[in-house]
């Protein structure tokens, strides 16, 4: 063996020394390092989801906080998140310790997707979009879409069936500033009942995966039928059936607000290609019908 051999050899022993010393005693003195300070910070982007969280309920929530005598080595960070994201009102929480022992809490409030009333109206509550729940209180108040009708376990459609509808909705603005409430039927379909007064929407089932494409055929139908026949003309617009929009007429019908021999839309397409269904002829010709 070489001198320089020899003298790695004898560098990489002293170092394994060292890292084993430096590691035992950067763990003893971390050992005995206390906690500093408590620290609770309320997160996330949707204010509204605030309602529901205050620092001081969080606190009470945790009883047993960590005091300036608690060794930082003693604290379950991770059990305390798991308590915090046991409550009702917060949809998720985050504990680190930094290296001066401060304790940082982190809450996310539950961000709530609608309001469920029960099927006779006596109780209600929000549910976000992972189907957590939390009773309706008057303390807190968020304005989002209201849901009622048959739901439950003896019917055909649950509450939680409704969250990849009412995420849709939630996030596109458009749909979002349009949806007042919805409503499930006996047979399990749902009506969105819109801003715009005057006829509801059947969307169907809402477990489907087709639920992009009812939307689109919706907002076409409002901006080609409904400003040429008027918007009180239909009672009922539906787009439950797959590529069809099938409109039932309002019992009194409304005067048009445009001539029909003057109408003609922005492609070109006259009001003879725009079909409709006429309730009382049992016509259920789409309302819109299908470029070909």
């Amino acid at each position: 063996m070489t001198r320089k051999a020899i003298i790695r050899c004898a560098l990489s022993v002293v170092l394994a020394g060292y890292l084993v010393f430096a590691v035992g005693a950067s763990q003893d003195m971390a050992a005995l390092d206390k906690v500093t300070g408590v620290e609770i910070r309320i997160t996330g982007n949707d204010h509204t989801g605030r309602n529901f969280v205050t620092v001081d309920g969080i606190s009470s929530e945790l009883t047993d906080m960590p005091s300036d005598t608690t060794p930082v080595s003693h604290i379950d960070l991770r059990g305390i998140e798991r308590r915090l994201g046991d409550v009702v009102n917060i949809e998720t929480a985050r504990v680190t310790c930094s290296q001066t022992g401060r304790i940082h809490i982190d809450v996310v409030p539950m961000i709530p997707v609608a309001r469920v009333f029960s099927s006779d109206g006596s109780s209600s509550y929000y549910i976000n979009r992972a189907g957590k729940r939390l009773t309706a209180d008057a303390r807190y108040h968020v304005d989002v879409p209201v849901v009622t009708g048959d739901l439950g376990h003896n019917s055909k459609i649950d509450a939680v069936d409704l969250l990849p509808l009412m995420q849709h909705i939630a996030s596109d603005s458009l749909l979002n500033s349009l949806t007042t409430s919805l409503k499930v039927t006996a047979t399990g379909d749902v009506l969105l009942i819109p801003s715009i007064r005057g006829h509801v929407v059947n969307l169907g089932d809402p477990r489907d995966d087709n639920t992009a494409d009812k939307f689109q055929r919706l907002i076409t139908m409002y901006r080609k039928v409904l400003p040429i026949k008027g918007w009180l003309y239909y009672d009922t617009i539906s787009v439950k059936f797959s590529g069809q929009v099938v409109a039932t007429k309002a019992k009194k019908r409304a005067t048009p607000q445009i001539a029909e021999k003057e109408l003609v839309d922005p492609e070109g397409e006259t009001l003879d290609n725009m079909l409709t269904t006429d309730a009382a002829s049992g016509d259920n010709t789409p309302a819109i019908a299908k470029k070909k």
